[in-house]
């Protein structure tokens, strides 16, 4: 379910535009992450079930060259992390690098955008009913970690099989008022366009969907970076349209 790429991490890699913060754990794990401050709103983003944060540096660019602060969420067991990741951990660590943020006295709640990359998703909508945040975004988001099993693997028990459901579907239903933006590709082999859709579904308003019409899963930002900049400008505006 998770396919960590355990290594050191460079900031070379990305230019040096991030730096490095930690944050403990409760159970006393340090766990690194990377932040670029701006002038405008933070963008947190939870990566998806493969890789680790270094991955994600360039991706995420085109936001702090818009004036946007950027947030990468290191998780236990990814990149030099230790610790195992389980659903239960990834969003308890990621509530703290969230209290972390806001001990910082520079944001409060309402300036934060949750960014989440498949199963990055589970933890910003989990987050999201902790945290009163300015906005979601999602990328190739399942709604249950269950379906998305049961579509891979269909000879199999999946329900009793995962201890980690991530049941977005129904976490989701009580993030009314929270605007939303979903990404998806149509021919997404990894979490299958009708999955996505299901989520963006059972999401109540306000949301807005950008259906890509390619393949891909968590690589799909840059045919959609105009869409995203739009919706974080609407942030500070009117809702109506979504």
């Amino acid at each position: 379910m998770y396919f960590p790429l355990k290594s050191k991490l460079s900031l070379d890699a990305v230019n040096g535009m991030y730096s490095e913060i930690y944050t403990g754990t409760s159970d006393g794990i340090q766990l690194l992450h990377w932040y670029v401050q701006k002038e405008k709103s933070v963008i947190v983003v939870f990566h998806g079930n493969a890789g680790n944060i270094e991955g994600r540096g360039h991706k995420f660019k085109f936001l702090a060259d818009q004036g946007y602060s950027v947030l990468l969420v290191g998780y236990r067991g990814y990149g030099p992390n230790p610790g195992s990741p389980t659903e239960k951990d990834l969003i308890a660590d990621s509530a703290l690098v969230i209290d972390w943020l806001l001990e910082q006295r520079v944001y409060s709640s309402k300036s934060l955008v949750f960014f989440g990359e498949s199963l990055g998703s589970g933890v910003a909508i989990a987050l999201a009913l902790q945290y009163d945040v300015k906005g979601l975004i999602f990328e190739g988001a399942p709604p249950s970690a269950i379906e998305v099993g049961q579509e891979v693997y269909p000879f199999l028990p999946v329900r009793k099989i995962l201890k980690d459901t991530w049941d977005s579907k129904s976490r989701i239903q009580n993030l009314e008022g929270v605007p939303k933006l979903f990404i998806h590709a149509r021919k997404d082999s990894v979490v299958p366009f009708h999955l996505g859709q299901k989520l963006f579904d059972k999401a109540p308003k306000p949301k807005k969907s950008v259906w890509l019409d390619r393949s891909g899963h968590v690589d799909n930002l840059d045919f959609a970076q105009k869409e995203v900049l739009e919706f974080l400008s609407s942030l500070d505006g009117v809702y109506g349209s979504y």
